[in-house]
């Protein structure tokens, strides 16, 4: 089990993958965001190497319809609490017949499902991917969940695999922080920028600072609007985006609108060209104040060589050391936020070197390679 942590570190004189599996993702999820985009992932970056790659959700959840246009094999079973037995005795029989090596799930619902189903077909490994900073509970079904259900856990910052150890006391030798990786090749500092300033119908030269995130309560966007004031009372030419769709776009709206921001803060919704956008702002903004891992929208942003603003929550300062990749602050105080958003727009060449620092950073430890890559290596050392 030792070994296990010595790959993770980077070493490679370890046993190599040496076949190719059945690899099965479960998510009760219904919505869209940085969960779902990582099990996305590792779904098609597996199938890239090689691997037989399965996912089984809720028709009615978004992972169902973008795994089918990403020609992913895609299963539909409702997890509904009252189909749970029938659903159990299915899924078991499905992971028998398909001989499935490895099952990995994901939130609350389908991991008590699939794990037990993984359990009763005999399935080789079974891991659970723990994706936020929340704690979990210290009760008797959560340990069995974890360390009964499942034999191997991963999750996507070394500080949420720190605290199942110290808190809830988990076996260290059993968990591994394997934060999401970044396609280098398609978020590129050397591409055009969206010309988002036409877009919006902004000068030429005005600032531009914005967030990338789904529209959720712990991610910050109201101090982030709170910030935004306190930016343009000293920088007039500066201007706000926020991207993504969520539950609290309409209290966004409603707070832009009630603080007349509407003339320099713009909601653009959710878009597919991140990485053209990213490339268009002079600043990256994050202002969560709960349940990070590593964010994906944080690495996207300083693959893209971006200047970054964030809070010092969850697996963040694993990645952004303040001062260097970036700059970061408290959580929920949006003073220091604009004051770090300030001495980014009026320092440029600082904030160019932090940006291209935290470009360096991502292609050393947060590659979507060395991502699939360690996830090989704990198959290849779990499995008999």
């Amino acid at each position: 089990m030792s070994q296990i942590r010595d790959t993770l570190t980077g070493k490679t004189n370890l046993p190599q993958l040496n076949r190719k599996l059945t690899i099965l993702h479960t998510e009760a999820s219904l919505g869209w965001g940085g969960q779902e985009i990582r099990v996305l992932v590792e779904l098609r970056e597996m199938a890239r190497r090689g691997h037989r790659t399965v996912i089984v959700t809720p028709p009615s959840s978004d992972i169902f319809h973008k795994a089918l246009d990403a020609q992913i094999e895609t299963v539909p079973l409702s997890m509904w609490r009252r189909d749970f037995f029938r659903n159990l005795r299915w899924l078991s029989d499905y992971l028998k017949r398909e001989k499935v090596d490895v099952v990995n799930t994901h939130s609350s619902r389908d991991s008590w499902l699939a794990g037990l189903a993984a359990k009763r077909a005999g399935v080789p490994l079974v891991i659970k991917t723990r994706h936020i900073s929340a704690r979990i509970s210290r009760g008797w079904m959560t340990r069995f969940a974890y360390q009964r259900l499942h034999d191997y856990i991963i999750t996507t910052s070394s500080g949420i695999a720190g605290d199942m150890v110290r808190y809830n006391g988990f076996a260290a030798e059993r968990i591994s922080s394997i934060p999401t990786g970044i396609d280098l090749r398609r978020y590129d500092p050397d591409i055009a920028p969206l010309d988002l300033r036409k877009e919006l119908g902004l000068p030429e030269r005005s600032q531009l600072v914005g967030m990338v995130s789904v529209l959720r309560s712990w991610k910050g966007h109201p101090d982030f609007l709170q910030a935004a004031v306190r930016v343009r009372k000293e920088r007039p030419d500066t201007f706000f985006v926020i991207v993504g769709e969520g539950p609290r776009r309409e209290h966004i709206e409603q707070e832009v609108l009630e603080r007349e921001m509407e003339d320099f803060v713009f909601l653009i919704g959710y878009r597919d060209e991140i990485p053209q956008i990213l490339k268009a702002l002079d600043v990256f903004v994050l202002p969560s104040y709960a349940n990070e891992g590593v964010p994906q929208a944080l690495l996207q942003a300083l693959a893209m060589a971006r200047p970054v603003v964030a809070t010092a929550v969850g697996g963040i300062p694993e990645v952004v050391r303040d001062g260097e990749q970036g700059m970061l602050c408290e959580a929920q105080n949006s003073e220091a936020l604009a004051g770090l958003i300030l001495k980014m727009l009026e320092d440029p060449a600082r904030a160019r070197a932090m940006g291209m620092a935290g470009r360096m950073v991502v292609e050393k430890e947060f590659s979507l390679d060395r991502m699939v890559g360690k996830l090989e290596d704990i198959y290849a050392q779990m499995l008999p």
